[in-house]
């Protein structure tokens, strides 16, 4: 099979297309013909080593956790699922389910084949939503929805969510806005993208200090802070535009401990049936498209040079087979 493949540490102009043998299914496992598989940031940070010490990579090493494709085979003492079945979801490689304790294990979302553990992780994909679409939703979505659940927003509050252009954004600013303003720091060109997405406001997060750009637009100050990009002491700086008793979420690795901030982990927030609600979300409208570029497995390399090098909204997705991706 073709797959995207890194061959160690380092950035995405190493990684290159190459023939590798097609995984076999392992117990409780599903090998999946892979149909469309989306790019996650995480995804860089495990290939650059800068999380090397969390997670260890064994090389030659193929990428991607989220996916949209067709069961094919089915491994021992696997239930739930029947080849020729749709199925999207998620999963990561053996080290990072080890280090942070989940049952989600895949051989790399970036090749015609994978295997992916069978579970909560993965679901049956409605026929009315695209591979595409399906593919784009698991990792980001996982995310956005754990913060929602932990967040306990309340009808007519004010959020401000940072990063909000990016892919966990794309799926947090449309479901806060159906009950909260929600207030989006991005850059002028994101100001439409955002809009339609939900956000009552724009701010440019390349303002020289962004909070003091809030607070002269909102000198109220915020109910909530979604945080989605900063870290280190760029967090708890953010905490300064909330109201008393307000609270700060974080989804970046790394955020310092303080009394009013929570750093969520969509991966380990797991609830029985988040991949369906996701796709209903798509379903019934209130989630727009999340995949803003596509790309094909030939240029997988290039889509992730571009998630590495450019400012990006929502997600980035590879088609790899285009067939079934239609």
């Amino acid at each position: 099979m073709k797959a995207l493949v890194v061959p160690g540490y380092g950035t995405p102009d190493s990684f290159a297309i190459e023939d590798l043998p097609i995984p076999e299914p392992g117990p409780g496992q599903l090998q999946v013909r892979v149909a469309a598989a989306s790019l996650n940031p995480a995804d860089l940070l495990m290939t650059a080593g800068t999380v090397r010490e969390m997670v260890p990579l064994d090389f030659p090493f193929v990428p991607g956790t989220d996916v949209a494709g067709t069961v094919t085979k089915i491994g021992p003492g696997t239930h739930g699922f029947e080849v020729g079945e749709e199925v999207f979801g998620f999963g990561a490689p053996p080290s990072f389910a080890a280090g942070v304790g989940i049952p989600a294990v895949t051989s790399g979302a970036l090749a015609e084949y994978a295997t992916f553990q069978a579970g909560p992780y993965l679901t049956k994909r409605p026929s009315k939503l695209s591979a595409v679409t399906a593919a784009a939703l698991p990792s980001t979505g996982m995310t956005a929805l754990a913060v929602l659940d932990r967040g306990r927003f309340q009808p007519r509050e004010t959020v401000l969510v940072i990063g909000a252009p990016g892919g966990i954004g794309s799926v947090v600013v449309p479901l806060l806005a159906r009950q909260c303003t929600v207030i989006a720091s991005g850059t002028e060109p994101d100001r439409d993208y955002m809009q339609g997405l939900g956000a009552t406001d724009v701010i440019d997060y390349r303002e020289r200090d962004l909070i003091k750009g809030v607070r002269r637009r909102h000198p109220e100050g915020v109910d909530a802070v979604v945080n989605l990009a900063l870290t280190g002491e760029a967090v708890i700086a953010a905490t300064q535009i909330l109201r008393p008793g307000g609270r700060l979420l974080s989804t970046t690795p790394g955020t310092p401990t303080h009394p009013t901030v929570t750093t969520v982990m969509g991966t380990t927030d797991l609830r029985p049936g988040t991949m369906d609600s996701l796709a209903a979300h798509v379903l019934d409208g209130t989630l727009p498209q999340p995949a803003t570029r596509t790309y094909v497995l030939s240029d997988a390399a290039r889509a992730y040079q571009d998630l590495a090098q450019e400012h990006t909204r929502g997600k980035l997705v590879v088609i790899v087979d285009p067939e079934a991706a239609r």
